[in-house]
């Protein structure tokens, strides 16, 4: 009896020590699974980032490749317009000299009437260059905008592309960590299991054992009760057989 107390309460103390351990592990297991959950949709959200980036970086690209274009376009326009200013202005110089030298009227006419048209045209390529030269600039700040747009979002790539090892790398060790514990969680779970069977068994032998008991000391109870009154059934005999002797 004593031998299967002692038992039951190692084998209380074991199912305790058991269920302690196994909510530990469950509460790990949970931190462990959230983790991982955490950690994909953190890589999910990381890729379509990436894949954004790389699409705003494709349609910077496209518009700088644009402006660049229209950079070198205007280049080679104000450089045409100057070649033909120049030659205008070397036409400007040899009508005045004609005019100049111009014997009759009518060769005055005519050479005061190239020299402005001449001038005319002058003053169209000088506005033409200038205009050129405005947007020029305008273009130029443009693709300064986008070579920081694009050298800004290459690194933004890169930053997030680095990233994602990291993430993979927690990825696999928290889904390791997952299995792993969850393997213990069950360990746990089935030696709680087998304790409280055990000491189920142990409980009910000792329930029995202690009717046992009841029925023993129940029967002694009743076997003194009897023996009382057989001794007093006897006593009062013999005082009546003596009182008939004393009548006679």
């Amino acid at each position: 009896m004593a031998s299967l107390i002692r038992k039951a309460t190692q084998l209380q103390e074991k199912k305790r020590e058991a269920a302690k351990l196994r909510r530990k592990g469950e509460l790990e297991f949970k931190k462990a699974k959230s983790l991982t959950n955490r950690s994909i949709s953190g890589l999910v959200s990381l890729q379509r980032k990436i894949e954004f980036s790389k699409e705003e970086l494709e349609d910077v690209s496209g518009v700088l490749t644009q402006r660049l274009a229209q950079q070198e376009s205007i280049q080679r326009l104000v450089a045409a317009a100057e070649e033909h200013l120049r030659r205008e202005k070397e036409a400007k110089v040899q009508t005045e000299q004609e005019l100049e030298f111009a014997e009759s009227e009518e060769e005055k006419s005519q050479a005061k009437a190239r020299l402005q048209i001449i001038s005319d045209r002058i003053n169209e390529f000088i506005e033409e260059i200038n205009q050129r030269n405005k947007t020029f600039k305008k273009i130029s700040q443009s693709i300064e905008d986008y070579k920081k747009s694009s050298s800004k979002l290459s690194g933004k790539i890169q930053k997030q592309t680095h990233s994602k090892p990291t993430l993979q790398n927690l990825i696999k060790t928290s889904k390791k960590a997952t299995v792993r514990i969850a393997k213990q969680v069950s360990r746990q779970t089935k030696q709680e299991e087998s304790a409280k069977q055990n000491l189920s068994k142990i409980s009910k032998k000792l329930s029995e054992l202690a009717a046992k008991r009841r029925k023993i000391t129940a029967q002694k109870k009743k076997s003194k009760r009897k023996s009382k009154t057989t001794k007093a059934k006897s006593k009062a005999k013999i005082k009546r057989k003596s009182k008939l002797r004393k009548r006679k």
